[in-house]
């Protein structure tokens, strides 16, 4: 769904700009939070505030001086790039192979944590450039046994998808999960819990790569998918 308001959205996009205009949010902020809650103005204006509180709490909006250790680009990999058929964008995680347990462990919980909000920065970004939500593609490839159930990490899983959900609302148009393992389920339990019935529906898991070979190159142009994730060629 395109960020553009459209039909009784305009409407209602009106009185929401008036309940929150000192906030000074646009109008693709006020229209996101206002689908999130079914545009009931009195829930999405507290879900509004909310979100503005806690960026102000953690100085998310000046994540472009945040720095972080140099080791992180390439053992936090992910990369916004392609997009799919209708223009809309394609962020790829490879967390499956994230040694988020390790730097727990060295005592770096909050530098993950705001790593990865740099990585939700970067999207919401490039949404509001094409103007409609985008594809979040999370291969689990490489998840091991003791990454699934470390529950220190888990916890991390847990308050950053809850963050996306209550304070980055509606950018995700698809969220696939891709070469899950048996295991990734327990890591599912333990975080599913977040998100709304509206994002869930967006949700699918892939195990088998053939699922999610067809499905990209059904969706996706071959020069938008990450090289490493290529399907074959028949």
């Amino acid at each position: 769904m395109l960020y553009l308001p459209t039909g009784e959205e305009t409407v209602i996009l009106q009185q929401f700009k008036k309940v929150v205009q000192d906030l000074g949010q646009n109008d693709v902020v006020l229209i996101r939070f206002l689908r999130a809650r079914d545009y009931d103005l009195d829930n999405a204006e507290t879900m509004l505030r909310n979100a503005v509180e806690w960026r102000k709490e953690i100085g998310v909006d000046n994540y472009l001086k945040w720095t972080f250790p140099p080791n992180y680009y390439s053992y936090l990999k992910y990369q916004i790039f392609g997009k799919d058929y209708n223009g809309v964008p394609i962020c790829w995680l490879s967390v499956g192979k994230w040694p988020v347990k390790q730097l727990v462990e060295k005592e770096e919980t909050e530098q993950v944590s705001r790593y990865i909000y740099t990585i939700m920065e970067k999207s919401v970004q490039k949404t509001a450039e094409c103007g409609t939500p985008g594809y979040l593609i999370i291969d689990m490839d490489g998840l091991t046994y003791t990454q699934a159930t470390h529950i220190p990490s888990l916890k991390i899983a847990f308050h950053v998808f809850q963050k996306l959900e209550q304070c980055y609302p509606e950018i995700i148009a698809k969220m696939w999960i891709i070469n899950a393992p048996w295991i990734f389920s327990f890591a599912w339990n333990f975080v599913k819990g977040v998100f709304a019935q509206r994002t869930l529906e967006k949700i699918t898991i892939f195990g088998c790569k053939e699922e999610w070979h067809a499905e990209f190159l059904r969706m996706i142009p071959r020069e938008s998918i990450v090289p490493e994730l290529q399907p074959p060629s028949e």
